[in-house]
This record gives structure tokens, C-alpha cells and sequence, in this order.
């Protein structure tokens, strides 16, 4: 971890209440691009960053049996944070985003505006989830291009995979030049990540979920399941696959703008 700031790349602009936007697994701070660009600047200052091997982060693990923990990647976004003098900020995290949101929030919750889980949970991987991300490794190891293409498309919503031809290519674009070895280990790092559904009731800033109604990568009925007993828990679902930043990106930036308000009122 000594001198990884030098070695991660984050983007930041606006004034006021801080946003930082933890992209998912095999995407980098460009998947934001909507959300970046037109999201109020007169009344947000927007961090994004990429995690170590995606986008133009350095990853230097190069071993294949590596493991990179949601905690490791935690701390290095609370590194890049207060490099930026931001003492307290809404995170949004999308997918492994938000796993690496909760592992920072576990530790250090006094950061914590309010936290959104685009497509995201605070569970542990299932026995079977575990079993595919060892299936996606060895996939992305010996079929790499076969690997993101299937990985890419069960992204989207199913019914409309014609109409969101320019939207996969971007988002394809972006996995292709993944850092292969950041792959595996982040793969690795997801399967073994604790559940901490147990901070949505001991946490008191507020937190929102947006799921995809059409999300085959996370079962919106056990997301409803999940945030039953939580506190301060806001929820939209959109009709949308696992991407709804890239799918619908004017809606989430309208439910976000509110949540983000929201929360500022009760802190």
C-alpha cells in the first residue's frame, strides 16, 4: 500500500456536498461519464476513481494466485479521499463498488454522509456464486474473449440487448482492458468478502438501494428480503438489468440528487 495514491487514477470536479463514485468489477471511473458530466456542479464535488487495474490504475500484484480484498481496495479509497480533504462524503458504489463501500463504512462509518448500493448487497456470496466466480476465472484465463463477452451481456436487460448495442460496446471496450490479473484477484477477493447486512441497522446515515427490475446478476426479491430489518433505508427499482447508470442514467441522477439532498438534511 505505500505510496498508492501515486499509482491510482481518480478525476474530481464541482463545489459542495462531496460525491464519491466507486465503479463495479471490470469497469473504471469512465462508466460514469453520464452521471459525471451532468450531475450539478454548483452544488456537488464528484470524486471517482479506479480501482487498481482498471482504467489507468496501476495494479503491480502480477501473481495469478493473488487475492485483493474489498478491504484493500476500502482503504485505498479512503487514502484517495482525504487526499482530497474530503472529511465526510456520500459514497455510491456500483456492484463491487458497493462491496468495497460497505468495507469502508464498517471501519470507518464517521465518513459517512450516506451510502447508495446501485445493483449492489451487503450478502456474502452463495456456495454457487462462489462456484461461478471459480468457473469465471478459469474462463477469463483460458478464454478471455469469449470470458468478457458472455460476462457483458448478462449486464444488460435481456429484452432490449438490440437497442443497447452502443451501450455494451462502450462497457465491453472498458472490460477488455482490464488488467487480467486484476480479474482474477478481484474475483477472488468478491468470493471470500463477509456479509455485512448487519450495518444496515447499525449505521445511522442514510442508505439507498437502486435495483434493476430486470438485474440478472442480483435477485431483486432478495434485496427486498435484505434491507427488511435496516434502518434509514430508502429503495427504487427501475426497469433496468444491472447497469441502470448506463441504461437510464437521467433517472438515476434524479433519484441520486434527491437522496443526496435528503441526506444532507438529517446529518
Amino acid at each position: 500500500m505505500t505510496n498508492i495514491c501515486k499509482k491510482i487514477n481518480s478525476k474530481i470536479k464541482g463545489k459542495g456536498i462531496p460525491i464519491v463514485l466507486l465503479h463495479g468489477f471490470m469497469e473504471n471511473l469512465e462508466i460514469w461519464n453520464d452521471i459525471y458530466s451532468n450531475i450539478s456542479t454548483k452544488k456537488y464535488k464528484v470524486l471517482s476513481i479506479d480501482f487498481p487495474g482498471h482504467g489507468k490504475s496501476v495494479f503491480t500484484l502480477e501473481k495469478k494466485n493473488t487475492v485483493f480484498t474489498m478491504e484493500e481496495a476500502a482503504e485505498i479509497v479512503k487514502k484517495i479521499v482525504k487526499k482530497e480533504n474530503i472529511q465526510k462524503a456520500v459514497f455510491v458504489g456500483h456492484s463491487m463498488g458497493g462491496y468495497v463501500a460497505l468495507a469502508m463504512a464498517e471501519k470507518y462509518p464517521e465518513m459517512f454522509l450516506g451510502l447508495c448500493l446501485l445493483h449492489s448487497t451487503t450478502e456474502s456470496d452463495t456456495l454457487e456464486k462462489k462456484k461461478n466466480r471459480i468457473q469465471s476465472i478459469q474462463l477469463a484465463i483460458h478464454h478471455y474473449p469469449l470470458f468478457i463477452t458472455t460476462s457483458i451481456k448478462k449486464l444488460f436487460h435481456y429484452e432490449k440487448l438490440c437497442s443497447l448495442q452502443n451501450q455494451i460496446g462502450f462497457v465491453k471496450n472498458i472490460a477488455s482492458n482490464t488488467h487480467i490479473h486484476s480479474i482474477i484477484s478481484f474475483l477472488k477477493g468478491m468470493s471470500i468478502r463477509k456479509n455485512r447486512t448487519f450495518l444496515l441497522k447499525k449505521t445511522k446515515f442514510p442508505k439507498l438501494y437502486i435495483a434493476g427490475l430486470y438485474d440478472r446478476i442480483l435477485d431483486i426479491k432478495r434485496i427486498y428480503e435484505e434491507i427488511k430489518n435496516g434502518n434509514q433505508i430508502y429503495f427504487f427499482a427501475i426497469p433496468t438489468g444491472h447497469m441502470g447508470h448506463i441504461e437510464k442514467p437521467k433517472e438515476i441522477i434524479k433519484i441520486l440528487e434527491n437522496f443526496i439532498d435528503f441526506s444532507i438534511l438529517e446529518t
